[in-house]
């Protein structure tokens, strides 16, 4: 038992160490400064697994955990997450109280002193429709928002409620009630009035195989935002694959290089 525990040991220093050594690699030179993410594949993770819908959307919750962790770590700023469409109030009642559960559960119990919050002094942004959902779920968004408004740090963005259309049309709306001009609304000026504003989007990347948008960040994907398709679930997304898209990402910005749509 004792010799296991050494092993154990052993291996764990040394996953530790490749770790951080793939870290500091990768801070050498340019790195994307807003990444977004379509979790897909929760569902799928879950039938294939053989295991219930709640655990297939908590074991995507898990893996969110680590990418941002990691995603942090690597100098990037801003995370925005595609958590529920506002074409997900169509799904049957039993997948919508699964991820409002998920959703008071995780932001619910976010507070100032949060490991990740406290790691990165990061500020917690919910964006969307929320007056549509239900009253744990929006008292749970509030707690953490207010819990971490004043953070200057890392910035989360989680879109919920959300679609890209209705983000457009809110920002026509805003745009036009404060200056009452047509001629006042340009690209810059929709910008400032987008629940996603600044910076531009570097990554744009998709699991589960599916090549669309599903509506999510239309504005904010520009001509250079990077826009990848991984054929494997959100749960099975693991941390060594972050890695290659950011070095990707590194190299478009030092050489000009643009990709799209690359599937694992």
């Amino acid at each position: 038992m004792q010799l296991f525990h050494l092993i154990y040991k052993a291996l764990e220093n040394a996953f530790i160490y490749i770790n951080q050594f793939a870290l500091k690699t990768l801070a050498q030179g340019p790195i994307p400064q807003h990444v977004a993410f379509i979790m897909d594949g929760n569902r799928r993770y879950a039938k294939e697994n053989t295991i219930s819908l709640a655990a297939g959307y908590l074991a995507g919750a898990k893996t969110l955990m680590k990418i941002v962790d990691l995603c942090f770590d690597c100098e990037i700023n801003v995370i925005s997450l595609y958590a529920f469409s506002l074409e997900n109030f169509h799904r049957p009642k039993e997948q919508i109280g699964i991820l409002m559960k998920l959703l008071d559960g995780i932001l619910g119990a976010i507070g100032e002193n949060d490991p990740l919050v406290k790691k990165y002094d990061m500020r917690i942004r919910v964006l969307g429709r929320l007056e549509l959902l239900e009253d744990n779920a929006l008292r749970a968004i509030n707690n953490a928002m207010s819990a971490t408004k004043n953070n200057h740090g890392k910035v989360l963005n989680i879109c919920v409620a959300y679609t890209g259309r209705d983000e457009i049309a809110s920002a026509i709306r805003g745009t036009v009630a404060d200056s009452g001009l047509p001629g006042k609304i340009t690209a810059n000026s929709l910008t400032e009035k987008m629940f996603i504003g600044f910076p531009p989007l570097d990554i744009l990347i998709r699991t589960s195989g599916v090549y669309r948008l599903s509506d999510f960040m239309l504005w904010q994907c520009h001509q250079d935002t990077d826009i990848e398709v991984v054929g494997m679930n959100w749960p099975d997304w693991k941390m060594g694959y972050m890695f290659d898209f950011i070095e990707m990402a590194k190299q478009k910005k030092s050489t000009g290089l643009y990709v799209i749509q690359a599937a694992l």
